[in-house]
């Protein structure tokens, strides 16, 4: 009896780490390595890897993959001038940061890609 018990501990368990793991594929929070490095994909279908993203305060390394041909930006509204990354062909570009505790929202600035859904949060702690 004790060992059904555990095989059933050991089953919630792995279920809870499941339900509560990141992961870059559309999931709310994205935490990526230390917190320092926010990596985000852009796809042909007009919509990033994730919808939220998060990261530790202080400088924050962007990482923008093109994952197709269309070109995408990212940048970070009421930043805007300060970083602009630009994609197209299947390129990457990067660039840094740096960002207060809070929330942002990261968008795609070439018209029409942020009014089809080309947005996601930031979520900085």
């Amino acid at each position: 009896m004790r060992l059904r018990s555990t095989i059933g501990e050991s089953v919630a368990v792995a279920i809870l780490l499941t339900a509560c793991g990141g992961g870059g594929d559309g999931g709310d929070a994205d935490p990526v390595g230390d917190g320092r490095t926010v990596r985000v994909e852009a796809f042909d279908r007009q919509d990033y890897n994730a919808d939220g993203f998060s990261a530790v305060a202080g400088e924050i390394t962007f990482r923008l993959s093109q994952v197709g041909i269309q070109e995408h930006t990212l940048v970070v509204e009421g930043m805007e001038d300060e970083m602009r990354l630009v994609v197209e062909d299947g390129g990457t570009d990067s660039g840094n940061l740096t960002l207060e505790p809070g929330r942002y929202i990261l968008y795609c600035d070439i018209a029409g890609h942020r009014s089809s859904g080309m947005e996601a949060r930031l979520t900085v702690g």
